[in-house]
C-alpha cells in the first residue's frame, strides 16, 4: 500500500470510471446503455456537482498505480444532488440520452439509499487484480474516521445481493443488513436480484 486515501482529480477519469462501473455493472448498462455506461461515468466524474464527481471521490494506490476508489458524502446531500446531477447528465449524454435514463430509472425511484443522518458510501471498489491486499478494509476505516470527524454516528452503503465478496468485506467490518430491496421490473428485464442496504453504528 503506497498511501492513505487521496482526493481524486478529473484527469483520473479513465481508471476512476472503470472502478465506478465495477460497483454498478448491470445497473449501469441498464441505465446508460451497455455501449455508453463507462464513457458516461467518465464524463460525469470529470464534472463538478453530481453524484459521480471527482469532488466526492478519493482513491488509494498500490505499487504506484490507482487501485481503489470510494465515492462518499453525507446522506442529507442525496436529494440536493439530484438537480445538478440531472443537469450534468444532459451535458454528458444530451437530452435524448437523459430522457432514456429517466425512463430506465423510474422503477428505482422509491429505493432508499441513505438516511439524512448517515454518512453514505455511494460507490466503493478495488480493481480485481489488486484485491486481497487489505485495500478495501483500509479504505473503509479511513471513511469511517472521516464520518466520525464530521459528527456522524452511522455510516451506510448499498451492495448488490450477488456481490458476495463485497458483502463479506462489509460484514467483517461490522456493517449489518437493515433492508433488502428487489425491483420486480428490473428482475424481469435484466435479471437483477436486488440489493442490501447496510448500516454500521460508529462507536
Amino acid at each position: 500500500m503506497d498511501s492513505a486515501l487521496q482526493p481524486a482529480a478529473p484527469d483520473m477519469a479513465p481508471v476512476a470510471s472503470a472502478l465506478i462501473y465495477l460497483t454498478m455493472r448491470q445497473t449501469a448498462d441498464y441505465l446508460f446503455g451497455s455501449d455508453n455506461a463507462q464513457q458516461t461515468l467518465s464524463r460525469l466524474f470529470q464534472m463538478k456537482s453530481n453524484r459521480f464527481s471527482y469532488q466526492f471521490t478519493e482513491v488509494i494506490s498500490y505499487s504506484g498505480e490507482i487501485a481503489g476508489l470510494v465515492v462518499s458524502y453525507p446522506g442529507r446531500l442525496l436529494k440536493s444532488l439530484e438537480p445538478p446531477t440531472a443537469l450534468r447528465m444532459v451535458q454528458a449524454i444530451g437530452i435524448s440520452g437523459f430522457f432514456r435514463f429517466v425512463r430506465q430509472a423510474l422503477p428505482l425511484r422509491n429505493v432508499r439509499e441513505a438516511e439524512p443522518d448517515e454518512y453514505y458510501i455511494s460507490n466503493f471498489a478495488v480493481l480485481p487484480a489488486q484485491q486481497g491486499h487489505g485495500l478495501g478494509s483500509h479504505m473503509l476505516l479511513s471513511i469511517e474516521k472521516q464520518a466520525r470527524e464530521q459528527g456522524y454516528k452511522k455510516i451506510s452503503l448499498t451492495v448488490d445481493i450477488e456481490n458476495e465478496r463485497a458483502l463479506s468485506l462489509y460484514c467483517r467490518a461490522a456493517f449489518e443488513v437493515v433492508q433488502t430491496t428487489s425491483v420486480e421490473s428490473l428482475r424481469r428485464r435484466i435479471g437483477y436480484k436486488g440489493s442490501y442496504r447496510m448500516v454500521k453504528i460508529l462507536i
